[in-house]
């Protein structure tokens, strides 16, 4: 049984205007025309006849004439005519038979049941049409302009992520030029606002790096064509204050515009980071047209006012408490053992080098600091001491500081500490960038300098951590929750009780925000405080605006000095753990 495909009528619409009617109105209007003016020629002629029949042949010549050219233009006007309706008809047919091609109805029978078709034969005709579709498919045209949201929705976003809160991803991976600017500038005067707290501060510190924006202002430093552009770019990094950005504004030192130059020394200083300090003195030598007082401010910027290495442990955690994490911490003077340099005495060479530590000449003072940091023993760490704090020349205390940092010895600690208040900005700077490269406990060293040092010693040791800043960023850590970050500043508020350098301590027992702090500053005291300070403390406890817990804690402290007991035994074999905080 044969099966019928579904067919198809195609019925054309008839046309019924034809297009001989229209020329009818115009031809009967020529002939019209034509028959009129042939009837006036003719009574024209006839009454010219009658009335001039005595006319000569000439005259009757050249009416004739007239009548032949009106008859011929006659003629030549009906046929133009007939022409032209030739030709309007045969467009208007060609255009008629457009509109039939476009007006066809059609009419689909009812079709006829189809037998299932084999599946192998429809994967293939499928696969052939996906094909036939991919090859030919035009692609969507994609939309070149990138989406902005405006700033004030930046600065909404801006403000849900500096304060911790979900905010919209897709608007700070916005590619409009608009949008990145206003993110850029929304996120450095966060930055730059004393109004945010600073995990705020850090949130948008990194936010700007995640984002790229540290990157392009990086690049911006290094290849851009303007000299101004290269000078905004420097201060924008400064600015934002990320470690990352380092190596651009060294690499920046060296641009060939003074303004350029000047600006990534002042963003170093924003950095603080103990790094750059190499790189500003080696530029300052190359370029001595660089403001003294911009280079300065830096240096101490980068050597003694951040001093961000003394957050780091500068020893393993696992060394304190007996080895044990989660153990008690040991009391100041329990410090862990080392052993002592051996005294040098026995070398010749040596000996014959330390001969020559007055000499006049420069020169030969930089030989001998260079010999006796290659010798470990105490003679050579009591020489560069004397050389790191006495010597005429700067350079020459420089180095001597940077050679007891090759020794790397704890008998190193505490002239270093006293370079960091050199009135040169070299030698503190050396003095920073030895102190953060020293890998021993600094804990059990501040220990160690009250055990060792001379009166004289302790007491300059304690001015100068006062004078640095050292003191000032301990405070809060009396009560870090950082067990080793709390005996480093318990330790160092201890070397200066026991230096008798005691206005730090009872600034923070007057006037710390965190009592918490207070009572550890009071603890202090408590184990390690002179007689000579009784009188301080009872002007403090008869003010007023101490918390009683405080007061009361600095009572028993009086009651202890008055009976004249001894305060703490800082020997050795004394073992006693003690709390660092809330064991008042």
């Amino acid at each position: 049984m044969t099966e019928k495909l579904p067919s198809r009528m195609v019925k054309v619409m008839p046309n019924r205007n034809l297009p001989s009617t229209l020329p009818k109105l115009p031809r009967a209007a020529i002939a019209f025309v034509a028959a009129a003016l042939l009837v006036v020629n003719a009574s024209v002629l006839s009454h010219a006849a009658l009335q001039d029949a005595s006319s000569n042949d000439s005259s009757m010549l050249s009416t004739y004439v007239v009548t032949i050219i009106l008859v011929l233009m006659l003629v030549g006007l009906v046929v133009y005519k007939r022409v032209r309706s030739s030709r309007e008809m045969r467009e208007f047919a060609a255009s008629k038979a457009l509109d039939r091609a476009h007006r066809v109805q059609v009419t689909y029978r009812e079709p006829a049941p189809i037998a299932p078709a084999d599946p192998g034969l429809l994967d293939e005709r499928r696969s052939h049409a996906f094909e036939g579709a991919q090859t030919w498919d035009k692609p969507q045209p994609v939309d070149s302009e990138p989406e902005a949201f405006g700033a004030y929705r930046i600065d909404q976003e801006v403000g849900k992520l500096v304060l911790g809160k979900p905010h919209r991803m897709d608007v700070f991976a916005s590619r409009a030029g608009d949008d990145r600017r206003a993110i850029e500038a929304s996120l450095v005067k966060v930055m730059d606002s004393s109004d945010f707290a600073e995990d705020s501060r850090q949130r948008a510190r990194q936010a700007l790096e995640e984002y790229g924006f540290v990157a392009r202002q990086s690049a911006l430093l290094l290849m851009g064509r303007d000299a101004w552009e290269r000078c905004s770019a420097a201060r924008v990094l400064g600015q934002i204050g990320s470690q990352s950005s380092l190596a651009f504004l060294i690499e920046a030192l060296h641009d060939p515009d003074s303004v350029v130059r000047n600006q990534a020394v002042h963003s170093l200083g924003e950095l603080k980071m103990p790094a750059a300090i190499g790189a500003l003195l080696d530029i300052s030598r190359r370029h001595p047209d660089i403001p003294a007082s911009i280079l300065s401010e830096t240096l101490s910027a980068c050597s003694v006012e951040s001093l961000s290495f003394l957050d780091t442990p500068s020893s393993e955690p696992a060394a304190l408490g007996g080895g044990r994490p989660n153990g008690d911490l040991p009391a100041p003077g329990s410090f862990g053992s080392f052993e002592e340099l051996p005294v040098g005495n026995e070398n010749a060479a040596l000996a014959e080098t330390l001969t020559r530590l007055e000499d006049p000449d420069e020169s030969v003072r930089a030989q001998v600091v260079r010999e006796l940091a290659s010798h470990p023993v105490q003679s050579s760490v009591a020489a560069l001491a004397a050389l790191a704090h006495n010597d005429p020349d700067s350079a020459i205390r420089s180095a001597a500081v940077t050679g007891l940092g090759s020794i790397g010895h704890e008998s190193v600690f505490a002239p270093v500490l006293i370079a960091l208040a050199d009135e040169s900005r070299e030698v503190r700077a050396a003095a920073a960038r030895t102190l953060s490269s020293l890998h021993f406990d600094r804990a059990d060293a501040y220990v160690r300098v009250m055990e060792t040092a001379d009166a004289d010693t302790l007491r300059t040791v304690a001015r100068a951590c006062i004078t640095t800043g050292i003191v000032a960023q301990a405070e809060s850590r009396l009560a870090s929750e950082d067990r080793h970050q709390a005996y480093e500043a318990f330790s160092l508020f201890s070397l200066l009780a026991r230096a008798n350098e005691t206005q730090p301590i009872v600034d923070v027992i007057e006037q710390h925000k965190d009592i918490e702090v207070r009572r550890c500053a009071v603890r202090v005291l408590n184990v390690a405080a002179q007689p000579d300070l009784a009188p301080k403390l009872r002007q403090m406890v008869a003010g007023e605006g101490l918390p009683e817990n405080v007061r009361a804690a600095l009572l028993e402290v009086l009651y202890k000095l008055d009976q004249d007991q001894p305060v703490f035994d800082l020997a050795a074999s004394d073992n006693s753990s003690v709390s660092l905080h809330n064991s008042l």
